[in-house]
C-alpha cells in the first residue's frame, strides 16, 4: 500500500502494524472536511496563516500537534502505532509541501494513523473555507465501515459488470488517495474546488476497483455549527412506559443561548415521566458532550455514588452522586454506532449501577476525555487525553460498551432493504426488545416508533450559527 499526494507522489507505508489488520480496525479520524466544517464554530474563530516562510510555519505546526499527542495521547499501544516512525514518515513531506492544501493533507495522514473516534483534524480556515469542496456522494457508516449509497450526478463511476444493474451494491470505500480507510471516508476526499482525487472501492463479491472523482466547482461545505433547537431532548409516554430521547450532552448543541441550563432541562424532562413504571432512554446518535451536564442527570437514577478516575496521572476523579427526585422505574437504554463518548458513558454508568438494560448496536468506543492542540497556522487537532480508569472494569475504547441485547444494523440488511428501510427495521426491533424487557404490551410498539420518528424531526426554524 502506498500514499499518493495531490502531485502523484508515492511512498511506502511504514506502519507498526499489519496492513490487513489496519484495514479491518482503522477508523480514519483526520477530519479535513465535514467534521471540520461542523466543528469550526464549536472551537470559536481560528487564526489564519500570515506572511513568512511557509516551510517554517509548516514545521512549527506539525511539531506542535505531533508533540501534543506524544505527551498526552494514551492509546498508541492499543492501536499499535509507532508515533516516532509516523513523524519520520510524514514530517519531511509536510515541511516540503507546495501549498497549504498539501500540508493539510499530509497532517491529515499523520493524524489518521490513530483510528480513534475522538481524534480529529481541522485545517486552518484559510485552507478550506470558500476554497474546498467535498464529493457529491451519499455515504453511510454501517458496522464502522463507510459505504457509498448514492453517487450523485456526473460521478462517472462504472460498477463491475456483476453489479452494473444493482442499485444496492453499496460498495465499501477502502481507500482515498491510496490511503486505507475504515471509517468516515470524506476525510481525505475534500480539496480545492474542481480538483480530482482517487478512490478505491470493495464490492459485495470482494473485488476491488479504482476510480478518479472530481470535486464540485463550487464550495459545498456544511454550515459551521447547528444546534437542535427545542428538540435536543424529546419526551413522551405510552401507557405506563415513558420515552426520553437525549440527542446530546453538549451545551453548545443542546441549549438555546445563555439561559439554556442543560441540567435543569434534563431534570425537568425526567420529572415529566416520574410516575411511569418504566423508561426507554434513547441515546441513539448521542455523541456525548460535557460531564457537567450528564453526571447530575445520571444521579437522578442512582441510589449510591459512583466514582471514576480520569487518567493515570494529572487527571481528575469523577463522582456521580444520587440526586432527587430519583427515578425508580425500570430503564432500557438504546444505543447504536453513533452513540459515542458521553453518550456511551451514560448507558454504561446506568448499566454498571444495575439501573439500565442496554439494547442496540455496537457503540463508537470513544472512552477518554478530549483535549485539543492549536497549531500556529490556526489548525486544530482534537485527541483523547485522559482515559477513564474503573477498578475491575474492562476499558471500552475501540470496542464499545457492553450490550445486554445486541441488535446491530448490518450491511446485509442495508443491501436487502435499502439504508432507510434497514435502519427503520433495526430500530423497530430495538424498541420491541425494550418493551419486552419492560414487560410492556407489544401492541404499543407502533406508538413508540412514532415517538422516535417525531424525535428525529428537526424543526424548520432551528437556529444555525456562524461565529
Amino acid at each position: 500500500m502506498s500514499v499518493i499526494s495531490a502531485e502523484g507522489r508515492s511512498q511506502p507505508r511504514s506502519r507498526g502494524r499489519n496492513e490487513g489488520t489496519n484495514r479491518a480496525r482503522a477508523r480514519l479520524t483526520a477530519v479535513v472536511v465535514v467534521i471540520a466544517a461542523a466543528g469550526l464554530a464549536a472551537w470559536g474563530p481560528l487564526a489564519t496563516t500570515g506572511p513568512g516562510d511557509p516551510a517554517e510555519l509548516y514545521a512549527e505546526t506539525f511539531d506542535a500537534h505531533w508533540e501534543a499527542l506524544r505527551d498526552n495521547y494514551p492509546y498508541f499501544e492499543l492501536y499499535e502505532v509507532d508515533w516516532e516512525a509516523e513523524r519520520a514518515e510524514h514530517r519531511p513531506h509536510a515541511v516540503a509541501a507546495a501549498n497549504d492544501d498539501e500540508f493539510a493533507w499530509e497532517l491529515a495522514r499523520l493524524i489518521s494513523a490513530l483510528p480513534d473516534p475522538h481524534v480529529s483534524f481541522i485545517p486552518s480556515m484559510d485552507t478550506i473555507m470558500g476554497r474546498w469542496s467535498v464529493p457529491d456522494l451519499e455515504t453511510h457508516m454501517v458496522g464502522r465501515r463507510a459505504y457509498v449509497m448514492d453517487w450523485g450526478e456526473g460521478s462517472g463511476i462504472d460498477a463491475p459488470p456483476a453489479f452494473a444493474d444493482d442499485p444496492r451494491a453499496y460498495p465499501e470505500i477502502i481507500a482515498v488517495q491510496d490511503f486505507p480507510l475504515g471509517g468516515a471516508a470524506e476525510m481525505l476526499a475534500g480539496g480545492p474546488l474542481g480538483s480530482s482525487f482517487s478512490i478505491r472501492l470493495r464490492w459485495p463479491d470482494g473485488s476491488e476497483t479504482d476510480h478518479v472523482l472530481k470535486r464540485p466547482e463550487e464550495t459545498n461545505l456544511p454550515p459551521p455549527s447547528k444546534h437542535y433547537g427545542e428538540r435536543w431532548i424529546v419526551t413522551g409516554r405510552v401507557g405506563n412506559i415513558g420515552y426520553l430521547r437525549v440527542k446530546s450532552f453538549d451545551p453548545g448543541m443542546g441549549t438555546l443561548g445563555p439561559d439554556g441550563k442543560m441540567t435543569t432541562m434534563l431534570r425537568a424532562a425526567l420529572a415529566e415521566l416520574d410516575d411511569t413504571d418504566g423508561l426507554i432512554l434513547d441515546l441513539q446518535a448521542n455523541g456525548g458532550g460535557m460531564v457537567a451536564a450528564s453526571d447530575p442527570f445520571l444521579g437522578n437514577f442512582l441510589t449510591r455514588s459512583l466514582s471514576y478516575r480520569w487518567g493515570n496521572s494529572g487527571g481528575k476523579t469523577r463522582v456521580i452522586r444520587p440526586r432527587k427526585p430519583r427515578y425508580t422505574g425500570e430503564v432500557v437504554a438504546l444505543v447504536d454506532q453513533r452513540s459515542a463518548s458521553g453518550g456511551e458513558w451514560a448507558a454504561r454508568i446506568l448499566r454498571d449501577a444495575g439501573r439500565a438494560t442496554v439494547v442496540g448496536g455496537r457503540t463508537a468506543g470513544a472512552e477518554a476525555a478530549v483535549h485539543k492542540s492549536k497549531g500556529p497556522d490556526g489548525s486544530m487537532v482534537n485527541y483523547s487525553a485522559w482515559p477513564m480508569i474503573e477498578a475491575g472494569r474492562t476499558p471500552f475504547q475501540e470496542t464499545g460498551i457492553e450490550l445486554d441485547h445486541a441488535l446491530p444494523l448490518t450491511i446485509e440488511d442495508v443491501r436487502a432493504h435499502g439504508y432507510d428501510e434497514a435502519l427503520a427495521r433495526v430500530r423497530r426491533a430495538r424498541f420491541a426488545k425494550a418493551l419486552e424487557v419492560l414487560d410492556a404490551p407489544p401492541d404499543d410498539l407502533d406508538a413508540f416508533v412514532t415517538l422516535a420518528d417525531d424525535a428525529d424531526r428537526v424543526d424548520e426554524d432551528v437556529v444555525t450559527k456562524t461565529r
